[in-house]
């Protein structure tokens, strides 16, 4: 059986990064798929036009396709499904992720080229549903598949529907079987790695792999988020050997070096991080990362061992200034605690970065204000505004029901990508000025000479604060600082990838080419599957004239990473016979 995981953003998305970006439930779910043996393949079309997808389509005709449903694609997502079913009728196909989940009957109700939905987590539902397909009996044996969604019969069915989800008929004698929800998986060691056996088409493997989830679930209740009522309330962890697994197969197949941890809450169990980051400084991976987490998750210890192992910056969910509205999204959360976990975040040297929502239905001028002032207090070095929009499996969705009439089939005859709560000026107006602080706040809040004083005398003389330091000094041309700091790191670790990294780029911008050269060849002995190390050192072998290493590093680059685009530039150009000279300004934008 030939299976395809597919996703496609939604048309206006097509510019935006993490719209495109392949959902990384997905990746575990093939994963798991391709352990137990079958033909399985993730498919991004997001790059593609339709007519390019549904020629991709023709051409596969997979028997089995797992299409990947938020509110935003759902349109797109549909018309992914219709594809396949052209292209094959005989397809099964399965929709699931955050809308699909939350809206089973609409989307079956609506969609004929639907199957099946799957519901929450999908690795073992899907696996259940394909060695079903592979006996020949889904009709006897999906009323006895947990976390699933399907049509029967009237009276057909062979198990009784979950009292939390009773049937609905679609036509006569039609009716929706919501088969009981599926036990989450307890423990998530337990999955693959989805980077152990990748096979995908449409996925760039470099940025793909640099996202990773280590837990799932979540505690809180926030009126506008659908992610608890999707992974369950209760957190489940992937140990931290296993953490540390995953970052070492990253960098050592696959060339990540930086990883950014996309858990809801990552800090909330203190052990698992404080011996995470123990394991990342002990075996001296020399990783760089980030994560996102709340403000009553943190202190200053644990903090202080993030920063210690590499962590370079925190995304919060702050979303208001207003105690009022903190209330209103049931955060949870004080702004006296914000104020503290920001403060803690800017000891330990952490870029601090928050998100924010407005346009909430009671906002005013005093509360926009407040959240204004609260930027200006904590001084966050960045930040991301948002409007405030409902989607289902939300309780705000619930409220809207009663209050706006907002209905299921909204979602299908609306084309725009959520349902705001307030399109109007004020909101407009509010996301405008609240951009505006947060970058006046942004470029008075560098990190300078006396805050890493201050940060060293906390978290010690890690290498990630050394790199900071040396990034300061370098961007102010003070080079000879600059690379005091970077030779500091290769002193207590001399395979340091980042060290080598920033003293070849000082050496090029000195124009010793050699010395890059030396450093850029080291980065990339050290690893291997690094593509970015390969082209550095190409051009640093150009700049010396040393045409046919430079060849090979290109080449090498290349084949690690096709998307370079100076690898390619410059393994094609180096290739033509007779052509000896300096790189043009497609390798100069990254000396």
């Amino acid at each position: 059986m030939k299976i395809l995981l597919a996703y496609t953003c939604h048309d206006l998305g097509k510019m935006e990064f993490y719209s495109r970006f392949t959902p990384l439930g997905l990746g575990s779910i093939n994963a798991l798929l391709r352990r137990e043996g079958y033909d399985s393949r993730i498919v991004n079309c997001s790059a593609w036009s339709w007519k390019d997808t549904a020629r991709f389509f023709q051409k596969e005709r997979p028997d089995i396709l797992g299409v990947s449903v938020f509110t935003f694609n759902r349109h797109e997502a549909m018309r992914l499904a219709a594809l396949a079913r052209d292209a094959n009728p005989s397809c099964f196909i399965a929709a699931g992720g955050p809308h699909a989940t939350h809206l089973p009957h609409p989307l079956l109700s609506h969609y004929p080229q639907i199957d099946v939905v799957v519901r929450g987590e999908g690795e073992e539902t899907m696996l259940d549903l394909v060695r079903a397909l592979g006996r020949g009996d889904p009709p006897r044996s999906l009323a006895r598949i947990a976390g699933i969604t399907f049509r029967a019969s009237a009276g057909a069915h062979a198990a009784p529907p979950s009292s939390s989800h009773p049937p609905s008929t679609v036509d006569r004698g039609i009716v929706f079987v919501d088969t009981p929800d599926r036990p989450v998986i307890v423990d998530l060691d337990r999955l693959p790695h989805p980077a152990a056996d990748p096979a995908a088409v449409g996925v760039d493997p470099v940025t793909q792999f640099e996202f990773i989830i280590t837990s799932r679930g979540c505690p809180a209740a926030c009126t506008f988020c659908s992610s608890p009522e999707f992974w369950g309330r209760a957190l489940r962890f992937r140990s931290a050997e296993n953490m540390i697994e995953e970052v070492r197969l990253l960098r050592d197949r696959h060339g990540v070096v930086y990883v950014s941890v996309r858990d809801d809450t990552f800090t909330v169990n203190k052990k698992r991080v404080i011996d995470f980051c123990r394991m990342l400084i002990d075996r001296k991976i020399d990783l760089l990362w980030d994560c996102q987490s709340r403000v009553n998750a943190v202190d200053e210890e644990r903090l202080a061992w993030m920063r210690r192992a590499g962590c370079t910056h925190i995304q919060y969910g702050v979303e208001s200034g207003s105690p009022r509205m903190l209330q209103r999204l049931n955060k949870g959360i004080t702004i006296e605690q914000i104020r503290t976990a920001a403060a803690a975040t800017r000891r330990v040297g952490l870029g601090l970065s928050i998100y924010l929502i407005t346009g909430i239905d009671s906002e005013t001028d005093e509360d926009l204000a407040a959240t204004i002032g609260l930027i200006e207090a904590i001084r966050p070095h960045d930040g991301l505004v948002s409007p405030m929009t409902v989607y289902p499996g939300t309780a705000l969705y619930e409220e809207a029901k009663i209050r706006f009439g907002l209905g299921d089939d909204y979602w299908v005859s609306d084309h725009r990508e959520a349902y705001y709560v307030r399109d109007d000026p004020w909101t407009r107006r509010s996301i405008r000025r609240l951009a505006a602080a947060l970058r006046r706040t942004g470029r008075l809040s560098v990190y300078g000479p006396e805050d890493f004083a201050r940060q060293r005398a906390v978290v010690g003389d890690c290498y990630a604060l050394r790199l900071s330091s040396g990034e300061y000094w370098q961007r102010r041309g003070a080079f000879g600082r600059a690379r005091q700091e970077y030779l500091a790191i290769l002193r207590d670790n001399p395979r340091s990838l980042w060290a080598r990294l920033r003293l070849g780029a000082l050496a090029m911008r000195r124009r010793r080419f050699a010395e890059a050269a030396e450093h850029y060849r080291a980065a990339a002995e050290d690893v291997p599957a690094f593509h970015l190390a390969h082209t550095l050192l190409g051009t640093a072998l150009l700049r010396l004239r040393r045409r046919a290493e430079a060849a090979a590093s290109f080449d090498r680059a290349h084949a690690l990473d096709p998307h370079d685009p100076v690898a390619r530039f410059q393994a094609r150009r180096l290739a033509r016979p007779g052509r000896i000279g300096v790189p043009g300004h497609p390798t100069a934008s990254i000396a």
